[in-house]
């Protein structure tokens, strides 16, 4: 029986990846062991649970790019955690560690390769994070999303067959949405074109504010579903009533394979993860990056798809509700358009990628 590590969180975009691979490697071998490590505040604490995945907590923190008094902490929080994960490693004695990227998987792979356990690394951005950077040339295996990522990896001309490029694992319920169960679950009309928009797990308030100003431009023949998160959403809740243009305002979908599955142009961040689920459902998409991310890596994600002509983007800086509402009303107006992002955005799926990471693991396992 394989003993595994998954280390990664904070967000859904560094969880979901680690679950769509550990959903995979279960459904290859049913006594394979898999523990999560992560966060106490992050999404992992709650989602795990509900999936009957074990997790580790760490007290590890990200830093926050505002100067705070919580930023000096981080380097006691990352002693911590380098202490608990060696200390855990040697208790569960994993064959294989596996991080997502992101802060928290920084001291269990450090830990790890202290330990002679192989990593593999998965990154899900095309400009790689610091901790894939930091840590690549230890890896045994490192997974990239996109080709360009190749480019940042110095290690990569010496020792060429350490990098695959696979994409961005997503898990299986994404695709496998039905629309008319959709309709029935978000309340939704199955004579309207639905624009479905959100911001990530904890939502994004600039988008939020730009729909709110565009509500009154948008066509009333098409309709909303909006995950605005949970900070905005008794706010939007109220400003939203008695709206002529139907609207299903949801807090967090869990479902979000039938969110997909219902709509026909996507407003979102985009993340790395929100572009692996797009693409393998096909989606037309209009893309504003968070414009704080680091390396500003969301302007680059979107820019591979607007390159394939599967999406539109609009810079924060440039967002206003008018513009928004104007993009929108022209692509779903226009069915050729629509279809055309489409198949660009199908073409670029890589619906393979937590198996292909998978076929990765077990060859590490052999050895």
């Amino acid at each position: 029986m394989a003993r595994i590590v998954i280390a990664g969180g904070g967000t859904g975009g560094h969880l979901f990846p680690g679950i769509a691979l550990a959903q995979e490697l279960k459904t290859r071998d049913k006594t394979v062991e898999i523990v999560f490590v992560g966060t106490e505040k992050g999404i992992e604490s709650r989602k795990l649970p509900q999936l009957g995945f074990d997790l580790v907590k760490m007290p590890i923190l990200g830093l926050s790019r505002k100067v705070t008094f919580r930023n000096l902490l981080i380097p006691f929080c990352l002693a911590r955690s380098m202490i608990q994960s060696y200390v855990f490693l040697g208790k569960f004695n994993p064959e294989l560690v596996v991080g997502t990227g992101g802060y928290v998987s920084y001291p269990v792979l450090l830990s790890a390769n202290l330990r002679g356990i192989p990593t593999l690394i998965q990154e899900q951005n095309s400009y790689p994070g610091i901790t894939t950077r930091l840590l690549a040339s230890r890896a045994n295996r490192v997974c990239l999303t996109y080709h360009t990522s190749l480019g940042y990896f110095r290690q990569y001309k010496k020792t060429p067959d350490k990098f695959k490029v696979v994409g961005n694992p997503i898990r299986k319920e994404i695709t496998c949405g039905d629309r008319t169960l959709a309709q029935k679950e978000f309340n939704l009309r199955a004579d309207k074109k639905t624009i479905f928009i959100f911001g990530g797990s904890q939502g994004a308030h600039r988008i939020n504010m730009a729909i709110l100003e565009a509500l009154d431009e948008i066509k009333d023949d098409f309709q909303l579903l909006w995950q605005p998160g949970e900070k905005d959403f008794a706010y939007i809740s109220q400003k939203v009533k008695g709206e002529k243009i139907n609207i299903s305002l949801i807090p967090f979908i869990n479902e979000m394979g039938l969110a997909y599955a219902v709509a026909d142009l996507v407003v979102s961040r985009s993340g790395a993860l929100t572009l692996a689920e797009i693409t393998a459902c096909a989606k037309p998409a209009i893309l504003i990056p968070y414009p704080f991310a680091a390396a500003d890596h969301q302007r680059l994600n979107a820019q591979e798809l607007v390159e394939k002509g599967a999406a539109r983007v609009i810079l924060e800086d440039q967002l206003s509700g008018k513009k928004l509402a104007e993009l929108i009303n022209q692509l779903l107006s226009d069915e050729n358009v629509l279809g055309r992002m489409s198949r660009a955005s199908k073409a670029m799926a890589k619906p393979g990628a937590a198996s292909e990471i998978a076929d990765e693991i077990e060859q590490l396992l052999k050895k």
